[in-house]
């Protein structure tokens, strides 16, 4: 079974040359750390971005020229003083809650946010059951979600100490297939996998508008 958004179009960015991208990329930043750094930054503009589109009352955190390559960098910039990485990345999942959080409020929006943990002891993980329920909440609710992983165990195709957002779900027998997006395009990972060989762990995040508005 499959767990979409309704506009994934959304995501999709414009260059300079009339090139397409899948979300936003680092490496538009224009300072080398910023760059080296600014997979969460560029995660948070990315579903900031979409939420704004989809959510009416999330509406005036949109960017205002998002769907270009240098309008979204305007906004990855403009996110950058509130989910603003450390010396070890932006490690932390609630810094990232918390940032967005403060962004939309300095925007008018009021905006919530719940945390998966997967801690590195594996004893200690959630199910694939939990994580596979924690994506279906939110994708049902038309919210992507922001994956930190902090080792990429045996999916080759997934940096390790790295942010990405994911926009779709599908379900298979011992498999949890995830759409996410990556230096302006999209891949597939398989989440069950990940979460069974990480050595590290890392977390899930959604964000949200708030239910009582």
């Amino acid at each position: 079974m499959s767990h979409n958004l309704s506009q994934p179009e959304r995501f999709t960015i414009t260059g300079p040359q009339g090139e397409t991208y899948r979300g936003g990329n680092q490496e538009w930043y224009r300072d080398l750390w910023q760059r080296r750094a600014g997979c969460g930054p560029t995660t948070a503009a990315t579903l900031l971005a979409y939420l704004s589109q989809t959510h009416p009352s999330l509406a005036p955190m949109a960017p205002a020229a998002g769907h270009t390559q240098a309008g979204f960098l305007q906004y990855m910039e403009a996110l950058w003083p509130y989910v603003t990485p450390g010396s070890r990345g932006l490690d932390k999942p609630e810094s990232l809650v918390l940032g967005c959080r403060s962004f939309a409020l300095s925007r008018g929006c009021v905006l919530q946010g719940e945390i998966l943990k997967i801690p590195r002891r594996r004893e200690n993980r959630p199910s694939p059951a939990a994580c596979r329920d924690f994506l279906i909440q939110a994708l049902d609710a038309d919210c992507p979600v922001a994956f930190l992983n902090f080792s990429n165990g045996s999916l080759p195709n997934l940096d390790s100490w790295h942010w990405v957002p994911l926009i779709a779900l599908t379900e298979g027998e011992g498999v949890l297939l995830c759409t996410i997006l990556d230096e302006g395009a999209e891949k597939v990972i398989d989440l069950a996998l990940w979460q069974e060989t990480t050595l590290l762990g890392g977390a899930l995040v959604s964000l949200f508008p708030d239910p009582a508005l």
